[in-house]
C-alpha cells in the first residue's frame, strides 16, 4: 500500500475536520455512506502510518476518536458494514520481509478508556453479560500496557519453537531467530510439569529507558541514524535481518498472557486454570519475565480499585524504567471471560485504560527568538496549541541551529510534538510527507533580536551568541539570576520586580539591587510601604548569604552550585581565585577545562572583580564562611571514596540533611545511578531509580540501613 503526498495531506486534513465532527444518531442513509467510506479510508491510511511506518501523525486518542465515529456509523446503518472495514478486522502491520505464520488464536485490539467514568460503564457492562448482581464487586487483574513490540511465542515439548509479530491479529510475521536473542526469553520452560505440551504465548518486547539513552549514544558515536524513541528502537529491533543486532539493542520481553494450551492429545487445557492471575504466576515460576505482583499489576477486588490503581500509574508513569501508553484492564475470572465472549474487534472482557497523550501533531506558525544572560540566542517555535498529557502547549524551544537543520524543520510544518518526561515539550520531527510547498526554510538571524549587535559561534559550539555585554537581555538575564532561589535567594524578589525596575531605572546593573530607593518604590502602583519594607529586609538578609551564592549568582558559565561550593571552599574569600592559574583550578577534583578556563577569564578580568569590590563595600558577604570551609575527611570514615543517591520518600530525615550526612561520612551524592554507584537509599514510593539499581546490581540500602552505616553506634 502506498500513499501520494497528496493523499496523506489530504487524509490528514480530513482526519482534523472529523473529529469536529459528531455523528447524529438519525444521519440519513446517503450521508452515513458517504462518512463511513471517507472515516474507513482515512484510518486505513493512519493505521498504515502506524502499524507499517512506525510514523503516525495523530495520537492514539485521536485515532479511537475516528475509529468510534465508524462504528457509531456502522451500528446506526448496519448495511454499509463490509468485510473490509476496519472494525471488522484488526490493523496489520505485515511485510514482505519475513514469512507469515498464523498464530493459534486470532489476536485482537482492547476497547480505550480514559476516565473512571469508562471504566464504571466497562464494569456494569461485564455484570449484565455474566447476569451478575450489579452491587456485587468483579475481580480484575490490572497491568501495564507496554508501548514496544507485540510478540507471540510458541512453546512445545518446553522448548520455545516459533515467535512471531502481532501481523495482522490471524497471522504474523515469523521472527524465532531474533526473539531468541531476548535474554528475558527463556529458550526452555519445564511446561509438561503441568500437563501442557503445546502452549501460546503474548508478551511485548520493549527496551528500558535508560538503555536506549545508552544504545543511542553508541549509535551516535558511529555515525548512525538515531531511533526517535524506545518503541520503534524495539518493533524495528523484532525485524533486523541480523539477529546479533537484537543484542545490541537491548531488547527485553514481558510476558503477560497464555492465550492456549494444549496436552499431549490436543485438547485444551487452559481450564486448568482459574483465573488470569493464576496463569501469570505460573509463567512466573518457569522463569518468564512478568509484571511484578502489588508493583507493575495487581488483583483489584472492584472496579474502584482498578480506577485508583490506574490514576496513580498515571501520575507515575515517568518513574517506571519502561515506556508504557496505559493500562490494560482484563476480568481476572477465565470462566467469567468466556461467558463474556469476543466482538470482532475487541474481547468483551477487557478494556485499555490509556494514558493522556504525551504526543500530538499541530502547525508550526513561526520561530521567534529569545536572549538569555550568557548571550545565547535560542529559537522558540511558537505552535498551534495543542494538549499534551493534559497541558495545552503553543511554546517549544528549538535549542539551536543545528537543531532545526538536522531535523529540516520549517516554518508551516505540521511537527510531531511530545512532552519529554511529561514536562519539556520537543518537536520530535517535521511530518514532511505533509507538505504542499508553501513550508519556509528557517534562516537563522545573524544580528541580536534585542541589541542588532553581530552574533558570533564559538568554536566547539552549537549555540549563537550576541556579543553585546550591555544588551538589556542579558543584563535583565543576568539580574533575574543573580536574585534567584537558587543564587543570592532573595525572597520575593522575582522576574516581574526585575523587570518593573529595570523599566522604572531603578536597577540597572546588579549592585543596584543593594542601592534601591525603597520610598520611591513604596510610591509606585501596587507597592506600598509594607511591600517596600518587606522587600528591603529580604535584600539586606540576603548579604548575609554564604560566599558560594555570590559566586553562583555572578552567572558564570559552567559554573553551578556544586562547583562555587567547591570553589569557595579552597578560599578565603570570592576574590583570591583570581590568583589562581589554569592548572590550580584543573587539580582540584571534578573540576575539568571547560570549567576551570571560563573561571580563569572571568574572575581575572577586571570589571568583574570590580562588581565583587563593588559589592563587597556595600556589604554583601565575599568571605568563606567556616561551614564552607573543606572538612579533613578519615581515610576510614563510613563513606569514603563512595557515593550515595537517594529515591523515594523519607520519614527521618530531610534530603538536604541526608546530603550533608553523606558528605560528613566521606562521601558524595551521585546525580543518577549508573553501575559505578556505591549505595542507592530507597525510600518509600520508591521510582524508576530503584528498578534501574537493582537491574546494576547496585547495593540498596533503606533509610534505617543508611543512618545506621554513616552513625555506626
Amino acid at each position: 500500500m502506498r500513499y501520494t503526498n497528496a493523499d496523506q495531506k489530504r487524509f490528514f486534513e480530513e482526519s482534523k475536520k472529523l473529529l469536529q465532527t459528531e455523528v447524529p444518531s438519525d444521519i440519513e442513509s446517503d450521508t452515513a455512506q458517504n462518512l463511513a467510506q471517507q472515516l474507513r479510508q482515512i484510518i486505513q491510511y493512519h493505521e498504515w502510518r502506524y502499524y507499517i511506518l512506525d510514523q503516525p501523525v495523530i495520537s492514539d486518542y485521536e485515532y479511537d476518536s475516528l475509529f468510534k465515529k465508524l462504528e457509531a456509523v456502522e451500528k446506526h446503518h448496519p448495511q454499509l458494514i463490509v468485510p473490509s472495514s476496519p472494525t471488522q478486522r484488526v490493523s496489520n502491520d505485515l511485510t514482505e520481509d519475513f514469512p507469515t505464520v498464523t498464530h493459534l488464536s486470532p489476536m485482537l485490539s482492547l476497547e480505550n478508556s480514559y476516565n473512571a467514568e469508562d471504566l464504571n460503564d466497562f464494569d456494569a457492562r461485564i455484570k449484565k453479560l455474566i447476569k451478575e448482581d450489579e452491587t456485587l464487586d468483579l475481580e480484575y487483574c490490572v497491568e501495564p500496557k507496554f508501548d514496544g513490540g507485540t510478540i507471540v511465542l510458541i512453546y512445545e515439548n518446553d522448548l520455545l519453537s516459533r515467535a512471531a509479530t502481532r501481523g495482522n491479529g490471524a497471522a504474523g510475521e515469523e521472527i524465532t531467530n531474533n526473539v531468541k536473542n531476548i535474554r528475558s526469553i527463556p529458550l526452555k520452560a519445564k511446561f509438561s510439569a503441568h500437563g501442557i505440551h503445546k502452549v501460546e504465548l503474548r508478551g511485548e518486547a520493549l527496551i528500558r529507558k535508560d538503555l536506549f539513552d545508552k544504545v543511542n549514544k553508541k549509535r551516535e558515536e558511529t555515525g548512525k541514524a538515531l531511533f526517535a524513541n524506545p518503541r520503534n528502537a524495539a518493533t524495528g529491533g523484532l525485524r533486523v535481518k541480523d539477529a546479533k543486532q537484537v543484542s545490541e539493542r537491548a531488547l527485553d520481553a514481558f510476558i503477560y498472557q497464555v492465550s492456549k494450551a494444549f496436552d499431549k492429545e490436543g485438547n485444551e487445557v487452559l481450564n486448568k486454570f482459574e483465573t488470569h492471575e493464576d496463569s501469570i504466576q505460573l509463567l512466573e515460576s518457569l522463569g518468564f519475565k512478568v509484571p511484578k505482583l502489588d508493583f507493575e499489576r495487581k488483583v483489584c477486588k472492584n472496579i474502584a480499585e482498578v480506577s485508583t490503581f490506574c490514576t496513580n500509574w498515571e501520575r507515575d508513569r515517568e518513574k517506571y524504567a519502561f515506556e508504557i501508553d496505559g493500562m490494560v484492564v482484563k476480568l481476572n475470572n477465565l470462566a467469567s471471560q468466556e461467558i463474556c465472549g469476543y466482538t470482532s474487534h475487541h474481547p468483551r472482557w477487557a478494556i485499555a485504560f490509556k494514558f493522556k497523550a504525551k504526543q500530538a501533531t499541530t502547525k508550526l506558525l513561526d520561530i521567534e527568538y529569545q536572549v538569555g544572560r550568557t548571550g545565547a540566542v535560542t529559537p522558540v517555535a511558537k505552535l498551534e496549541p495543542v494538549e499534551l498529557a493534559g497541558v495545552t502547549v503553543s511554546s517549544v524551544s528549538l535549542h539551536n541551529a543545528d537543531n532545526i537543520e538536522s531535523k529540516d524543520i520549517r516554518i508551516g510544518d505540521t511537527v510531531l510534538v511530545e512532552r519529554a518526561g511529561d514536562v519539556i515539550p520537543q518537536i520530535v520531527k517535521p511530518i514532511k510527507d505533509l507538505r504542499d510547498g508553501t513550508e519556509k526554510k528557517v534562516i537563522f538571524p545573524t544580528h541580536c533580536p534585542v541589541c542588532g549587535s553581530p552574533l558570533e559561534r564559538p568554536e566547539g559550539e552549537a549555540v549563537w551568541r550576541c556579543t553585546n555585554p550591555s544588551c538589556a537581555a542579558q543584563i535583565s538575564g543576568r539580574l533575574i539570576h543573580f536574585v534567584s532561589k537558587d543564587a543570592m535567594n532573595i525572597d520575593g524578589f522575582g522576574e516581574a520586580y526585575i523587570d518593573r525596575f529595570y523599566k522604572e531605572g531603578f536597577v540597572k546593573q546588579i549592585t543596584d539591587i543593594y542601592q534601591l530607593d525603597y520610598d520611591k518604590i513604596a510610591e509606585l502602583e501596587g507597592f506600598g510601604k509594607r511591600s517596600a519594607e518587606k522587600l528591603n529586609k529580604a535584600i539586606t538578609a540576603s548579604m548575609q548569604n554564604p560566599a558560594w551564592r555570590l559566586l553562583y549568582g555572578l552567572g558564570i558559565r559552567f559554573v553551578g552550585r556544586t562547583v562555587s561550593k567547591k570553589l569557595i571552599a579552597e578560599v578565603e574569600k570570592i576574590q583570591d581565585l583570581a590568583k589562581w592559574s589554569l592548572e590550580d583550578l584543573m587539580s582540584l577534583e571534578d573540576i575539568g577545562p571547560k570549567v576551570a578556563q571560563q573561571v580563569v577569564n572571568n574572575l581575572q578580568k577586571p570589571t568583574i572583580l570590580q562588581l565583587i569590590n563593588d559589592l563587597e563595600a556595600l556589604g554583601v558577604n565575599v568571605q568563606r564562611l567556616e561551614s564552607e570551609k573543606k572538612k579533613a575527611i578519615d581515610s576510614d570514615a563510613p563513606l569514603a571514596g563512595k557515593t550515595v543517591l537517594f529515591t523515594g520518600k523519607f520519614s527521618n530525615m530531610k534530603r538536604s540533611e541526608a546530603k550533608r550526612l553523606v558528605e560528613d561520612a566521606g562521601g558524595k551524592v551521585a546525580s543518577g545511578v549508573s553501575s559505578k554507584l556505591s549505595y542507592l537509599v530507597a525510600g518509600e514510593k520508591a521510582g524508576s531509580k530503584l528498578s534501574k539499581a537493582q537491574a546494576l546490581n547496585v547495593t540498596v540500602l533503606s533509610e534505617e540501613d543508611f543512618l545506621n552505616l554513616v552513625n555506626p553506634s
